[in-house]
C-alpha cells in the first residue's frame, strides 16, 4: 500500500518529491554525523523535483484550457467528412450546427458571424457528405439519404461527446439542417440538452402555399400583374417556368427575394456574400454544384417533410423565426411550438430578419444562444 501511494501519478504531482524525502529518511534515519554539505544536496535535489513536479502539473493544466481551433476529416460511418471546432476552453458545452441547403455549408459564415459563440460553446460545424471541405475528398458520395445524414448526425454526436468527455451536448439545426435536428433530438434525447431549431422545417407543402399567398397580396399591392402569373405557374407547376420541385423551390425563392421575403435587408444580403467568400479555403467554392448535387441525390425528401407528427420533445428547445421569413413562414412553426410538449419551449422573434437571422441579425442571434447555455 505504501509504494502505491508514494509511486508519482498524474493526480500526485509532488509525489516525486515526497518519494525522494522518504527515500533519504531510509539511507539516512539517525545519521548524527551527517555531512552538512551532504544534506544542503539532499535538500537541493529535492527543491528541484519539487519545482519541476509543480511546472509539470501546472503546464499539464494549462494544455487542458488551451484554446481549441481543430480543422479535421472524422470518419462518420464510413465517409471521411470536413468538421471545424473553435472554443476557447474544451470545458465549455459542445454546440452541434447542422448546415442548410441542402448542401450549403455553413462553416464560413460561422466563422465571420457568429465567431462570439466560440467564448460561450466550442462551436462545431460540420460539411455534410457531398459538400462543402468534405466534397473535396468526396464529390459525390454514393446513397446520400435524409436517413444517412441523421445517422451521420448521430455518430458525429458520439465522436464529440468521446472527445470533450461529455455526457451531452447542444444542437442547432438551420433550415435543411433543422430536419436532421428535430428528428435527432426526437429519437435520441439521452445525447443532448437543449435543441435550437432555427428556420425551422415543419411542413413544407404548407409552407410552401403560405409562401404563394403572400407573393400574391405583394403583388396586388404593388399592381405587378407580371408576378401574379408567374406565380400561378409555380402553382400549377406550370413546367414551362419549372420542371420539378427543385427548380420550383428556386424560382419561389427568387419572387420572395424580389420583395425582402428571404433575406429582409439588401445591407444584410450584401454581408453574407462577404462571408461565402471571405475565407481562401471556400473562396473559390462551387456552392451551386453541391446543393444541385444534393438535392438531386435526396429526391424530393424535403417536400415530403412534415414534422407535425412530432408532438413531444423530451429536451428543451428554442425555435429561432426572422419575423419576414416567408421562405418558412413564421406561421408554421409558432403553430407547431403551441402544441408541442417540451420541458422548456420558446420562439423567439427576430425583428428584422426573414429566412437567415443567424446572419442577418448576428449579435442579437449570438447572445440569444448564449443566454440559454448552462454554465
Amino acid at each position: 500500500m505504501a509504494t502505491r501511494a508514494l509511486h508519482p501519478t498524474a493526480q500526485n504531482p509532488t509525489s516525486n518529491a515526497y518519494f525522494y524525502i522518504q527515500y533519504s529518511r531510509l539511507h539516512w534515519p539517525n545519521q548524527k554525523t551527517t555531512d552538512a554539505t551532504k544534506m544542503k544536496q539532499h535538500f537541493h535535489y529535492i527543491l528541484i523535483i519539487l519545482f519541476t513536479a509543480l511546472n509539470t502539473a501546472a503546464q499539464s493544466q494549462s494544455a487542458r484550457k488551451l484554446p481549441i481551433n481543430e480543422q479535421t476529416y472524422v470518419n462518420l460511418n464510413g465517409e471521411q467528412q470536413y468538421v471545424e471546432m473553435t472554443g476557447t476552453s474544451p470545458d465549455n458545452p459542445v454546440l452541434l450546427f447542422l448546415h442548410g441547403g441542402p448542401g450549403w455549408p455553413q462553416t464560413p459564415y460561422l466563422r465571420y458571424f457568429n465567431a462570439d459563440l466560440t467564448s460561450t460553446v466550442t462551436l462545431v460545424s460540420w460539411d455534410q457528405a457531398g459538400c462543402g471541405k468534405s466534397a473535396l475528398l468526396n464529390p459525390s458520395p454514393k446513397y446520400l439519404t435524409l436517413e444517412r445524414l441523421i445517422k451521420d448526425a448521430h455518430e458525429l454526436t458520439r465522436v464529440l461527446k468521446n472527445r470533450f468527455h461529455k455526457n451531452k451536448i447542444y444542437l442547432a439545426g438551420f433550415s435543411w439542417g433543422s430536419i436532421i435536428g428535430l428528428e435527432l433530438v426526437n429519437q435520441y434525447p439521452e445525447d443532448y440538452i437543449a435543441y435550437f431549431g432555427i428556420s425551422q422545417v415543419i411542413d413544407m407543402n404548407r409552407s410552401i402555399d403560405l409562401s404563394c399567398e403572400w407573393l400574391k397580396q405583394q403583388a396586388t399591392l404593388a399592381g405587378d400583374k407580371a408576378m401574379l402569373a408567374r406565380v400561378a405557374q409555380l402553382e400549377q407547376k406550370d413546367p414551362a417556368l419549372c420542371k420539378n420541385p427543385m427548380e420550383c423551390f428556386l424560382k419561389k425563392y427568387e419572387m420572395l427575394a424580389h420583395y425582402g421575403g428571404a433575406i429582409y435587408s439588401p445591407e444584410a444580403e450584401a454581408r453574407i456574400k462577404i462571408a461565402e467568400s471571405q475565407f481562401d479555403d471556400y473562396k473559390n467554392y462551387n456552392w451551386m454544384k453541391a446543393f444541385t448535387f444534393s438535392w438531386s441525390s435526396l429526391g424530393d425528401a424535403i417536400f415530403e417533410t412534415n414534422l407535425s407528427r412530432i408532438t413531444k420533445l423530451e429536451v428543451p428547445a428554442y425555435f429561432f423565426v426572422g419575423r419576414h421569413d416567408h421562405t418558412l413562414p413564421p406561421q408554421v412553426t409558432e403553430e407547431f411550438v403551441n402544441k408541442l410538449k417540451a420541458p422548456q419551449k420558446e420562439l423567439i422573434w427576430f425583428e428584422n430578419s426573414g429566412h437567415e437571422p443567424l446572419e442577418e441579425e448576428p449579435a442579437v442571434f449570438n447572445k440569444a444562444i448564449a443566454d440559454r447555455i448552462e454554465r
